[in-house]
């Protein structure tokens, strides 16, 4: 029998490696940490707006997240010199995979060279 559905849904994968990324969860610690984040085997980082409408605040947090926390230093590093940053656009968290009609954005962030989070 011929298939009459093409799945259309990809893998959530990192903008920097590739590599597929686990689901967002919960970030620890901080209080400004207020969206699931998580974290790419190459150093990226990355926060979970799941309506495409808070991207500087989730923008901030993964930053934040990159920086270890550390609010001075994030806000004095600068992008292309000190980080790099990638977007992944129609996020599913529930599927966990990018879907056409989803909304959801994944904000990432990798420091470049020496300026790995202590």
């Amino acid at each position: 029998m011929p298939k009459l559905y093409r799945d259309q849904t990809q893998a959530a994968r990192c903008p920097f490696c590739r590599a597929e990324i686990l689901r967002p969860l919960e970030v620890p610690g901080d209080q400004w940490y207020d969206f699931a984040g998580g974290y790419c085997r190459c150093g990226a980082v990355f926060a979970h707006d799941p309506t495409a409408r808070n991207g500087g605040a989730v923008f901030l947090q993964a930053l934040l997240m990159a920086a270890g926390g550390d609010m001075d230093r994030a806000m004095s590093l600068t992008e292309g010199e000190d980080y790099d940053c990638g977007y992944v656009h129609k996020y599913n968290v529930e599927l966990h995979r990018l879907e056409p009609n989803s909304f959801g954005t994944l904000y990432f962030v990798r420091l470049r060279g020496g300026e790995a989070a202590s």
